[in-house]
């Protein structure tokens, strides 16, 4: 096998992974805070009620996504996935890597997502299937609603008193 083919497979992984990004952070996320029960279950709220965030922008603006995407998955886009603002792999991998950070507050984990955050979004343009603008109005929807999200449940820990402040 030539250096071009090995190069080829690994460029075409790294698409994948930026494909998957959203779902790789769930997954991290689920794991990262598995013993942090309060946060574990917003964490999952705020990935579902993300996602319904998106569909309702896509309906509302209706901007399409460029005309000459190429498919990674045999992707399918029906309903609001029809539209591509805001890009919903942005604002999820975005969401997701903004919501642990302010929980788990590692450096390192934040990187590692960020890497994660940048191969999604980079696939995401590189196929076409979004403008950078959608994917930057994507991003930041994702933190805003991750922060949202976050500062909540702190709130509602702090005044249950399901946790004490330097728990948090």
């Amino acid at each position: 096998m030539s250096e071009y083919e090995n190069g080829n497979k690994i460029i075409k992984m790294l698409d994948t992974v930026g494909f998957l990004g959203p779902f790789i952070l769930l997954g991290i996320g689920i794991w990262q805070l598995w013993g942090n029960h309060g946060f574990w279950c917003a964490y999952l709220v705020v990935f579902v009620m993300n996602s319904v965030i998106n569909k309702i922008a896509k309906v509302i603006v209706k901007q399409p996504r460029p005309n000459d995407g190429e498919s990674i998955m045999n992707e399918n886009y029906v309903g609001a996935e029809m539209y591509g603002m805001p890009s919903a792999h942005a604002q999820s991998v975005f969401s997701s890597l903004t919501f642990l950070y302010l929980v788990k507050e590692s450096p390192a984990w934040l990187l590692g997502e960020l890497f994660i955050a940048g191969l999604t979004v980079y696939q995401r343009w590189k196929y076409r299937r979004h403008t950078m603008e959608q994917l930057g109005v994507g991003a930041i929807l994702g933190m805003v609603v991750a922060y949202g999200g976050y500062y909540m449940t702190k709130q509602y820990l702090q005044e249950n008193t399901l946790i004490k402040n330097e728990e948090l």
